[in-house]
């Protein structure tokens, strides 16, 4: 070879090198790059199953290289779409792209196809077994065992879930269907084993896993068809409390009356729980800026606990299934809710106007005087007009008769700052003469629903 040719070659290769080389083709796993060997296999693939395999691209120069050529050619295997790169792409030193080649295929056989890139060319291989094809079947349709682990999703404690596999046979073939086997707690087969069966081309035989947890928290295990494996996941969790529902009983939906409420379960417990009752109440009368204390457990408060434990069908309060509550002294709307768990109900009373209540009478007399003491309710706060009758120790009405007064004024500052619809009551009346004479008395106390009177009552 002459001189001036061997130059001209050693410009040549000078000027080509550069070229070769700038590109490298990795196998990604995470944050892992490795080379990818000049022969890649995507292994065993069962009949209509799918593999998917990511790729990087790196620029390993130090200028900046144009990738204008990325194919996969052969059948079965395709590039993945939806990467996020669009050809040409300009990429600087160390910058890459990931990209995803899949395989699947329902024909048994071997395959093979061609990656190229720039300056890469790799040859891809896989093989498709005569086996039947697993699949799952879900609310979507079928789709391949393989796709992703059979995950059962979270599962009430003491519930059951199933999974429903198919084995199909996309051959040209008889195949005898291996016989599943499961592992892991809270897994297992429902019913009998397909083991040995004759599937003919394009029948199918099918199983069912089941998964039962019997403690709380993630399971999984493993379920084994021939020489393959499938992951199995589930989640056990406490069964979910039932829904309460109100029974309440109250003689008679007034004020100043007793009732009980009961907490019953719409269906028996199957764990344990804890809810309230709690008493609410919308006044018809703003008047008193205080809540009614009467309105309230006789456990105290507004708010009662119980208790549920599995098998029960009622909430316990301590070691009754019922709490006595109180109505209290004024008109509205009384509310009882229950809650227990992510479930509540209610019941509504409506406590209506009614006469004054009048609970005690008493009078004490003095050398010049009687004083009359009352104690009462009064639901509608528009207590007033007043009147008062003496007697003789002969039952006759001592003089002037009924005694009238109007104490609206009065009740209606005492109702402004008062908490509730109870009062008390003092009247004084002098008396002329012998109070010893004075023997017997009978109030009136009326509100806007009308008169209420005592006893005729001696002292």
């Amino acid at each position: 070879m002459t001189g001036p040719l061997r130059r001209a070659l050693l410009v040549a290769l000078a000027i080509a090198a550069p070229a070769w080389g700038q590109f490298e083709l990795y196998l990604v796993n995470g944050n892992i790059e490795q080379p990818v060997p000049r022969t890649f296999d995507f292994g065993s693939v069962a009949p209509g199953s799918s593999v998917s395999t990511p790729f990087r691209i790196r620029n390993v120069s130090t200028a900046v290289a144009t990738l204008d050529l990325l194919t996969v050619n052969g059948a079965g295997f395709s590039l993945a779409s939806g990467h996020a790169f669009t050809l040409p792409v300009l990429l600087a030193p160390q910058q890459s792209v990931d990209f995803t080649v899949i395989f699947q295929s329902a024909g048994t056989g071997m395959y093979s196809a061609s990656l190229d890139s720039v300056a890469i060319s790799v040859i891809l291989t896989a093989a498709v077994p005569v086996e039947l094809t697993c699949q799952l079947e879900t609310a979507s349709g079928y789709q391949p065992l393989a796709a992703a682990p059979v995950d059962f999703g979270s599962v009430a404690r003491g519930a059951v879930a199933t999974a429903h596999i198919v084995m199909l046979n996309q051959t040209g073939v008889t195949l005898v269907s291996p016989g599943p086997l499961v592992s892991g707690a809270g897994f297992a087969l429902s019913g009998p084993s397909p083991g040995g069966a004759l599937v003919a081309p394009m029948a199918s035989v099918a199983f069912d896993v089941l998964f039962a947890p019997a403690t709380d928290g993630v399971s999984g295990g493993l379920l084994t068809i021939g020489v393959r494996t499938y992951p199995l996941s589930g989640t056990g969790v406490e069964p979910a409390l039932p829904q309460p529902q109100i029974s309440v009983s109250l003689p008679q939906p007034g004020s100043a009356q007793q009732g009980t409420v009961t907490v019953n379960l719409a269906s028996p417990a199957e764990t344990s729980g804890t809810g309230t009752v709690t008493l609410s109440f919308i006044p018809a009368l703003t008047l008193g800026a205080a809540t009614d204390p009467g309105i309230a457990f006789a456990s105290s408060g507004q708010t009662a606990t119980f208790t549920v434990s599995p098998g029960d069908t009622e909430g316990h309060f301590g070691a009754q299934v019922t709490a006595p509550f109180q109505t209290g002294t004024t008109q509205g709307i009384l509310t009882i809710t229950a809650q227990l768990g992510g479930a509540s109900a209610q019941q509504t009373i409506s406590i209506l106007p009614a006469v004054v209540g009048l609970t005690s009478a008493q009078a004490l007399r003095s050398a010049g005087a009687i004083e009359v003491d009352l104690t009462g309710y009064d639901n509608t706060r528009t207590a007033g007009p007043l009147a008062f009758t003496f007697y003789d120790a002969s039952g006759n009405v001592i003089g002037p008769g009924a005694i009238d007064a109007d104490g609206s004024a009065g009740f209606a500052a005492y109702f402004q700052g008062s908490a509730g619809g109870t009062f008390a009551l003092r009247a004084v009346f002098p008396v002329v003469g012998n109070t010893e004479q004075v023997t017997a008395f009978q109030a009136v106390v009326a509100n806007s629903q009308g008169p209420a009177a005592t006893a005729r009552t001696s002292f």
